[in-house]
């Protein structure tokens, strides 16, 4: 089973002017080496989207995106997410009239 982040890149997280773009990760847990593996990877941005490699980022990028996929990982195993406002509603209708 895969998962996929999304993080937006801020104005230090690139080398190259990439504030504002949108980078949509795809990973899984592998039972094999028991650590977090990217399958694939795009930077999205007002021109489209664009493939992207986890080796072109700088090792400071590479170790904040795996720090944030093994939060979000934890997340989604663990439950510690917080839903937002919306789905705490959507959850709280459906369980009162039993949707």
């Amino acid at each position: 089973m895969t998962y996929t982040f999304e993080k937006t890149f801020g104005k230090f997280d690139s080398s190259t002017n990439f504030e504002g773009n949108k980078l949509i990760v795809e990973y899984c847990f592998s039972s094999v080496s028991d650590e977090i593996k990217i399958v694939e990877m795009w930077r999205v941005d007002s021109e489209g989207t664009h493939f992207h490699r986890f080796n072109w980022m700088s090792k400071e990028g590479q170790s904040s995106l795996m720090e944030d996929l093994e939060n979000d990982m934890t997340n989604r195993m663990c439950g510690t997410s917080v839903p937002s406002e919306e789905d705490y509603l959507i959850g709280k209708m459906e369980f009162a009239y039993g949707i």
